[in-house]
């Protein structure tokens, strides 16, 4: 199977995963980071092309390390 198969679901679903579990609704976290919240949630479907600098952004809102939203194993 190819790695980086699907990344941008994945990485949707790690982010909606992390946000869930420190209790932050989709319109907290774009409160937080300065988004739309219709923004979060495309990224969270896998739907928005998300740049580094935005993953950054939702990283540091979220309290952890940019490479943890790259751990799909969860």
């Amino acid at each position: 199977m190819n790695k980086n198969f699907d990344v941008e679901k994945r990485f949707g679903a790690k982010l909606a995963y992390i946000r869930k579990s420190k209790k932050l609704s989709q319109m907290k976290l774009a409160e937080i980071v300065d988004m739309n919240f219709n923004y979060i949630g495309q990224i969270e479907r896998g739907e928005a092309n998300v740049t580094i600098k935005t993953m950054r952004v939702l990283a540091n809102a979220l309290d952890i390390e940019l490479k943890d939203l790259f751990d799909f194993s969860f």
